[in-house]
């Protein structure tokens, strides 16, 4: 394909702040404008008037559209985007495979369809003639889009393992804006205000709250680190459906005052508090993709204390910038905690093995792996 490149990114997604994936987006878009080609990015709902002049000042071409897995009102709308932009390419982010918007963007000719598997996985019992039907749709599904794109290796395996052909599939790990963790700002003090010690170990952590990313064990191995006498301390970026669930776990256990809920941020702050906390933790009990968040730690120089739960151990190495644990584990996760606030020399050096881990971790790198994969479309 020529560099005048048009891409239509077809993301099932409502931007509600400026957050890496976003940033992956307009990184994206700035970088096929500045080639002479076009970005279209397909929302479920537009961004807030905030986001909007960052996609717009990148190039982007803004749409919305209905995203209903087997909905023909959804399939249609995408259709008819097509037909209006008439892209080269057309991405699919966030989308299920077995849909109809993945059957409405092949039936058109002379595009090209990109489809990125961003989810992540509970393991399910299933019986062999479900096994082999989930084998034979995924398979028959994936045989319309040119090219498949896996976040990390964990689900290249996992795909090519639910019937998706090895070949069709390529990894391309996610990235961040890198400068923007390495350079938070220094000027506000997160501890101060947030009610923390100035001497407490802190331990952050950003996730969605529900039940998969794991918060309810790391509320339980905080109870169990406190209650050994570590000077430890918590703040969590995000909200969910859990919310209210985990804050009444919080005042019951009665660590209240060193548990913080921070609530949905943008990068800036996101930034400002991993830049002043000692160690970050996400300790999912399924199987995560490729998480986004445990790239802007180890950007900003945290130590991850990540579960051997899908693809995150592909950032993080037990013993050398992190530690690994089991999932479902709040004994062990209390434990790996005590062990970094014990060991300020450990927790220097694998500051410095994150940082230094993070350089291959680029947005830039990102866009330019999705960039290829394009021109490798012919």
């Amino acid at each position: 394909m020529t560099e005048s490149l048009k891409v239509m990114s077809v993301l099932n997604l409502r931007p509600r702040k400026l957050g890496s994936f976003e940033e992956y987006t307009i990184s994206l878009s700035r970088s096929l404008t500045e080639r002479g080609g076009q970005s279209i990015l397909v929302f479920k709902d537009s961004p807030p008037e905030a986001l909007r002049p960052h996609y717009t000042d990148a190039g982007a071409i803004l749409e919305t559209k209905s995203f209903e897995p087997f909905g023909r009102a959804s399939a249609s709308a995408l259709r008819a985007l097509i037909r209006r932009h008439r892209p080269q390419v057309v991405h699919l982010h966030f989308v299920n495979l077995l849909s109809l918007d993945v059957v409405a963007a092949a039936l058109n000719r002379g595009v090209r369809l990109v489809f990125s598997e961003h989810a992540s996985d509970i393991p399910k019992e299933r019986t062999a003639p479900r096994w082999h039907m989930l084998q034979a749709s995924k398979r028959a599904f994936s045989s319309l889009a040119d090219r498949i794109i896996a976040p990390s290796h964990y689900v290249n395996a996992r795909l090519v393992r639910e019937g998706v052909s090895a070949k069709k599939v390529t990894t391309v790990h996610n990235g961040v804006n890198l400068e923007k963790f390495q350079n938070a700002s220094m000027t506000e003090d997160v501890r101060a205000k947030y009610g923390i010690a100035p001497d407490s170990v802190l331990v952050a952590s950003i996730s969605q709250l529900i039940p998969e990313k794991g918060i309810g064990y790391l509320i339980d191995a905080a109870a169990l680190a406190l209650q050994q006498g570590r000077d430890v301390s918590f703040i969590h970026v995000g909200d969910g459906r859990c919310a209210a669930e985990y804050r009444e776990k919080v005042q019951r256990l009665g660590i209240e005052k060193r548990f913080v809920f921070a609530g949905l941020l943008n990068l800036p702050e996101i930034g400002a508090i991993l830049r002043q906390s000692d160690v970050f933790t996400l300790p999912c009990t399924w199987g995560e993709a490729f998480s986004l968040v445990i790239l802007e730690a180890l950007a900003a120089g945290n130590p991850a204390i990540v579960t051997h739960a899908g693809g995150n151990t592909e950032a993080v190495e037990d013993g050398r910038n992190g530690l690994v644990v089991p999932p479902h584990d709040a004994a062990a996760l209390a434990a790996a905690i005590m062990t970094l606030h014990d060991n300020p020399p450990q927790r220097q050096a694998m500051r410095q093995e994150s940082a230094r881990r993070s350089s291959y971790f680029s947005v830039e790198r990102w866009v330019d792996e999705t960039i290829d994969v394009y021109k490798r479309l012919g």
